[in-house]
């Protein structure tokens, strides 16, 4: 009664998890026929704040597309995604998806069972399983599997463990699937090797003959080679006993048992994680490995009552998907229609790629939370025997898209063989739509929002894609076609162009639109944009801005042409001060000079400083000087500069925000803050300073900072020398800071 009472509660409380993509929360989502009973589909769900993208390859029975696993080329060792993919194809499979598989060790050994095209290569160790066969998937809860020995004097000894690295506890056995290097054992230890009798692999409910051919005592690692089994055990597992009861030249029986038998009738085994339900139920939670039960990214597969077997990838840790906790990866994946479920690994590991159409190489579609791809241990790769025979199916290139309302654009068309590898078109595209209209291969969209179908036609092959079309966008990004940079202000010299991009998004996702559809204005005489969006500044200096509107968004970017400070017109410094200007680090004294000759502040160069290094958030208010108001326009910086060791003021509680920055102040000020820059730098010998007429006038606190500029080519000295008690002008600092963190 209570395991009933139990069972209702935890059913209960997933009922009560939020909903992601596929538990109703879904603002977007769309499915791809990828081959006859294999679909991909993608989904995006936001629960009031956070959002969710999750991505699902559903494969049925009788595909041509099946899953095979693979732990890499031996199980000692991870690979990332791409050598999986390499190494697939040495081996002359023709992979049209991945995902990855199992949990590992951080020596990339799997953490559970290893069966590959019938060959056993490495134990479960008490962990779940699932089988594939013949593109059916089986979830089998922890199978035992045991190799026993038996020599011809009735002797046998039964070990669970096959290439997993050795512990203190039981005895191992190493094939030659596990390294081509050794056994990567450590410590004291024994080892007795076998020859395989006619070279046959292990496999599940098999047997194979052996030959003990040597017997070690001497620890450490041993190669294992092909053909042959080691027997193992650390001295610290104190099984001398069974060492000994082995002798070179015996004869032995290596029986492999399994009990599951639907398990060992199949052709691959992975190991898995946690088993979330079986039978459309939810297993006790409470048995989950609660180490990985909070928030974070997602690979599992599901079994649907049909034989259809679900891959499923949730991404996290990111602002584009928070990722899901167990019980919300299993609620998702029951509204899905699966009725038996297990983890797989994810975090870091979570990656699906596939092989979209048009494309012969596979892509990577969801995003890994390590922003690259992580070396994992196994990987479930979907393959196909067909191959050839021209084009099979034609796909609409921007099926799924976002189109904005009343936009026209341009339509592809790709086409896949039986392999799916990309084939040429069998003929001219002839496409209409159910609610926009096509002529040729443009699309206009409708004028309000809408799903809409466009179905075509090549060379006797048909098919169809859906468009989503938006009336509004909650994104508007306004790039310079020429560098891809975001446009936050533009500052121009007179008669300059620039190309702007329009983007929109909607949920984080791309939304198609032409020019047409944005409106432009400018606000002051600053020059015109065309209706293509370049814009071109006037010809005299002007201020204003430029205001874009689009799908009910605007952005007002400010516009700054002919900036360049009157009075730095020919100087030798303008240069520098007209990329600091630009990164927002250095203003004018009014706004047409920028004083190039004036000394430079205390106050105004640690102020500089700190918007070279982003402006980090401070506290103003904690500033330990008593002439540095907190209201004042530098209180952030001073504040910022004293906690960073970059100025400790002339004297106990006293900056002196405005007296006049001598060079070897500026040299020492810029110094103490390479490291708040980013700037690499290594300290070099104030002996440097000796080729200078003057370098023995430098402070003594300031040789090393002052040498250490010299050295770096940001400090070069005039004709008297480094003139360090010199005053530093405002063009003089613009030359340094320039030049220490632009190059």
């Amino acid at each position: 009664m209570k395991k009933r009472i139990l069972a209702l509660l935890l059913t209960a409380a997933l009922l009560l998890t939020p909903a992601l993509a596929y538990g109703g929360g879904a603002v977007y989502s769309h499915s791809t026929e990828l081959a006859d009973g294999f679909s991909y589909s993608n989904a995006v769900s936001y629960d009031g704040e956070d959002r969710y993208e999750t991505y699902v390859l559903e494969n049925r029975p009788g595909s041509a597309v099946y899953p095979v696993y693979m732990a890499c080329d031996t199980i000692y060792g991870g690979f990332d995604l791409n050598e999986m993919l390499a190494y697939a194809e040495s081996r002359g499979l023709n992979v049209v998806a991945a995902v990855n598989a199992d949990f590992g060790e951080y020596t990339g050994v799997p953490t559970g069972m290893v069966v590959e095209n019938g060959v056993y290569k490495s134990s479960p160790e008490g962990n779940n399983a699932v089988g594939f066969d013949s593109g059916r998937a089986y979830i089998s809860a922890k199978p035992e599997v045991t190799l026993e020995f038996e020599n011809e004097d009735g002797f046998s000894y039964s070990t669970a463990h096959l290439n997993k690295s050795r512990t203190g506890y039981g005895a191992y056995v190493f094939s030659e699937y596990f390294s081509t290097v050794s056994t990567r054992t450590s410590g004291g230890g024994w080892f007795v090797r076998f020859e395989v009798a006619r070279g046959e692999d292990l496999a599940l409910g098999g047997e194979v003959e052996l030959t003990v051919t040597g017997i070690s005592s001497d620890g450490g690692a041993v190669p294992i080679g092909e053909d042959n089994l080691v027997l193992t055990a650390s001295d610290s597992a104190d099984l001398g006993w069974l060492r000994d009861a082995f002798a070179v030249g015996d004869r032995v029986t290596l029986t492999v048992s399994c009990p599951d038998e639907e398990l060992a009738a199949c052709d691959y085994v992975s190991g898995g994680g946690d088993l979330l339900a079986v039978g459309g139920r939810l297993t006790d939670s409470e048995k989950w490995n609660s180490s990985i039960t909070g928030t974070h990214p997602r690979t599992a597969l599901g079994v649907k009552r049909d034989g259809s077997v679900v891959y499923y990838v949730l991404d996290g840790r990111g602002a584009h998907s928070a990722g899901a906790t167990l019980e919300e990866l299993a609620a998702d994946m029951l509204e899905l229609g699966c009725v038996d479920i297990i983890n797989l690994d994810g975090g870091g590991s979570s990656v699906m790629a596939l092989r979209l159409p048009g494309s012969d190489g596979l892509a990577v579609v969801n995003e890994p939370s390590d922003g690259k791809l992580r070396d994992v241990a196994s990987y479930i790769l979907f393959v196909t025997d067909a191959a050839g025979g021209g084009a099979q199916r034609v796909y609409l290139d921007q099926a799924g898209a976002y189109v904005l309302a009343g936009s026209s654009i341009e339509l592809g068309f790709s086409a896949q063989d039986r392999g799916l590898r990309a084939a040429e078109l069998p003929g001219a595209v002839s496409a209409s739509a159910q609610r926009g209209s096509v002529s040729g291969n443009v699309y206009t969209a409708p004028e309000s929002a809408c799903t809409d179908t466009v179905s075509f036609s090549s060379g006797g092959l048909r098919g169809s894609g859906e468009l989503y079309i938006i009336d509004r966008a909650d994104s508007l990004s306004v790039t310079d076609a020429a560098t891809g940079e975001e446009i936050e202000r533009l500052l121009l010299d007179a008669g300059e162009s620039v190309q702007l991009e329009i983007g929109l998004s909607r949920y984080m996702r791309e939304v198609l639109c032409d020019l047409g559809e944005v409106s432009f204005s400018l606000g002051g005489d600053v020059g015109a944009v065309d209706a293509n969006g370049l814009f071109t500044a006037a010809l005299a200096p002007a201020s204003g801005e430029l205001k874009i509107e689009c799908a009910g968004l605007e952005r007002v970017i400010p516009v700054q042409v002919a900036f360049e400070f009157s009075d730095m017109r020919g100087h030798w410094a303008s240069g520098n001060v007209k990329r600091l200007y630009e990164q927002g680090v250095v203003t004018g004294v009014s706004a047409a000079e920028f004083g190039p000759n004036l000394s430079m502040k205390r106050c105004d160069f640690v102020l500089m400083l700190y918007r070279a290094a982003g402006e980090p958030a401070v506290d103003a208010a904690g500033s330990a000087f008593g002439d540095v108001p907190a209201d004042s326009y530098f209180a952030s910086a001073v504040a910022w500069a004293a906690a960073n060791g970059i100025t400790q003021g002339k004297s106990e509680g006293v900056f002196a925000p405005y007296d006049t920055l001598s060079r070897e102040e500026g040299f020492t000020f810029l110094y103490r803050a390479l490291n708040a820059l980013d700037v690499d730098h290594v300290d070099a010998d104030p002996a440097l300073l000796a080729s200078f007429p003057d370098g023995s006038a430098v402070s003594d606190w300031a040789r090393v900072p002052t040498a250490t500029l010299v050295g770096m080519g940001v400090v070069s000295g005039g004709d008297s020398g480094l003139s360090p008690h010199g005053s530093l002008s405002r063009a003089e600092m613009a030359k340094l800071l320039d030049t220490a963190i632009n190059g």
